[in-house]
């Protein structure tokens, strides 16, 4: 498992992944699709926020995205190609993000999460803070979990 600054020209590969890593969860395509721009990154994003990916047996396995602020940091993006699920992948991405933000002088780093990952956030140690409304057809009552890793001192 190697963990490297992602790339510009991979901003394409990187959003098919972000896509692939929902579809996983069971979301329809069309609801996947009507979450296109929210998963999608692009060379300008790489460039302009700290992207790291992990590259396992020559394949981009996952990849995360941090956006810098003055107070709390937010995890952007942070996803695991399915195939690659449960190998300990998601859980070195998160812990090379907390360190990230930690040497730039992050307090805590934050995460807007879907449903489903709540618990793998979690069981990293992230604590929940509040939740907000986002339903989807089928879903009414759909909400997103808010997170947050404190600083550990």
């Amino acid at each position: 498992m190697n963990i490297r600054p992602a790339r510009e020209l991979e901003a394409e590969e990187l959003s098919a992944l972000a896509r692939e890593a929902k579809a996983h969860w069971g979301y329809s395509a069309e609801t996947i699709a009507s979450w296109n721009r929210e998963l999608s990154v692009s060379g300008r994003d790489i460039a302009a926020q700290p992207t790291f990916l992990v590259e396992v047996e020559g394949r981009i396995a996952g990849f995360y995205s941090l956006r810098p602020s003055s107070r709390a940091w937010e995890i952007d993006h942070l996803w695991v190609r399915p195939s690659f699920m449960r190998r300990g992948i998601g859980r070195a991405l998160v812990t090379h993000a907390l360190e990230a933000a930690a040497s730039k002088g992050a307090a805590s780093v934050i995460v807007d999460a879907d449903p489903n990952a709540e618990t793998f956030y979690r069981a990293c140690g992230a604590i929940r803070y509040g939740e907000v409304p986002a339903p989807i057809p089928g879903q009414p009552g759909r909400v997103r979990p808010q997170l947050e890793f404190r600083a550990r001192g």
